[in-house]
């Protein structure tokens, strides 16, 4: 009996087994047939190439990004590319743990493109998390995006033993010897923002009538053969011998920087000193009486400029105010964009007040594309009408 029925089970899983090779699709028999115990089935790896699984992993939050690295390693290592390729370090722990892990693991530490260091609220910041992040830089060797906002007290940055070349750098640092040895250093730079001061802060003067956070400045004196290829410049809190010594015979066209009651026209001129025209200015003005000069003293150096946006601190804007400087604009050739804000208002601005401001601002300049006057709201034609971006 038992042999019986071990004949008859063994010819049921042949038939099974027939059965199922006879009905499965051609393509999945030639895997089968193909497949070599050497490496897995062709079928586990993606068709679609690495430029475009990393141009797609990079949309994903860094959470999902993790559970790809851990899926499978041809995916996993395309979204470890993207996991490194761009941080940016905010709170001390995970801040710790990033940086152990970069100054640990060189080869993740070269996946990396921008790094940003954003530890402005950190009150007490230790010498060893100043080393950590050092050891870190240090091994990401392709960085060309860093971006570094620190305590002032902070332990001053020795960037010296990094052999990164930079195309872009935001940094907090004082404008000393120091930034300049690390600037001297830096030829491929493109972009430049300074967020340090040039001076004790304990020296700072502000009042009714005056702000100033350069009242002493110290020495910044660049190498004329430095940042040949610079073409932004954003310098925060900067005086005019900051600005004139990056600008100077540099092929910087945008420039955002602050100009200080004692010393706007040393900065204004600062300006031609740049070996191309400058076509885009930031102005930040803590002068009380900017309104009755400003734009002329910008028109008469850079009559050329395309974008123009102007904040002032110290100052109100009336109506009568505005219509006031609309003859102004006419020194201006090419201005296709304006922001005239200020911080406060002597009395409300109605809508419609603003569309005749931008209607008379336009006829003194027939250029002008777009305004944004103080209330904030955007102007810009449409069927031969200035219209709110609101409406």
């Amino acid at each position: 009996m038992l042999d019986n029925f071990y004949a008859r089970k063994d010819g049921l899983l042949h038939e099974a087994e027939r059965r199922g090779a006879s009905s499965r699709p051609a393509k999945i028999q030639h895997l089968v047939a193909d497949s070599s115990p050497l490496g897995p089935p062709a079928s586990s790896y993606s068709t679609l190439p690495i430029e475009i699984l990393d141009f797609i992993l990079r949309y994903l939050p860094s959470q999902d990004l993790c559970s790809v690295a851990i899926s499978n390693k041809h995916l996993g290592a395309v979204a470890m590319r993207s996991l490194y390729h761009t941080i940016r370090l905010v709170r001390p722990v995970e801040s710790v743990k990033c940086l152990r892990t970069l100054s640990q693991n060189p080869s993740l530490a070269l996946l990396a493109r921008s790094l940003a260091i954003h530890w402005s609220n950190i009150l007490y910041p230790t010498r060893n998390l100043y080393t950590l992040a050092i050891r870190a830089l240090c091994n990401t060797s392709l960085l060309n995006t860093l971006s570094i906002d620190v305590p002032t007290d902070f332990h001053p940055w020795n960037l010296s033993s990094c052999s990164f070349q930079l195309k872009e750098l935001s940094a907090s640092f004082p404008c000393n010897q120091d930034l300049i040895q690390f600037l001297e250093s830096q030829p491929s730079l493109l972009d430049l923002t300074l967020r340090g001061f040039n001076s004790d802060p304990a020296e700072f003067s502000f009042n009714l009538s005056t702000f100033n956070l350069n009242p002493n400045p110290t020495s910044f004196a660049l190498s004329p053969e430095a940042l040949p290829r610079l073409a932004r410049l954003r310098a925060i809190h900067a005086g005019p011998d900051i600005i004139a010594s990056i600008l100077k015979d540099r092929p910087i066209t945008q420039v955002t920087m602050p100009l200080y009651a004692d010393c706007v026209c040393r900065s204004l001129d600062a300006l031609n000193m740049s070996s191309e025209p400058i076509e885009k200015l930031n102005i930040i003005s803590f002068d009380p009486d900017a309104p009755l000069y400003l734009l002329s003293e910008i028109a008469e150096r850079l009559p050329n400029l395309k974008a123009l946006h102007i904040v002032i601190l110290l100052a109100q804007c009336s109506e009568a105010l505005l219509e006031g400087l609309a003859p102004l604009l006419r020194k201006f050739k090419a201005l296709q964009f304006l922001t005239y804000m200020s911080a406060t208002s002597s009395d409300d601005v109605s809508q419609d007040d603003e569309q005749t401001i931008a209607a008379m601002w336009h006829k003194s300049c027939p250029t002008l594309k777009t305004i944004i006057l103080p209330m904030g709201k955007v102007w810009f034609m449409e069927n031969c009408k200035w219209t709110c971006l609101e409406d």
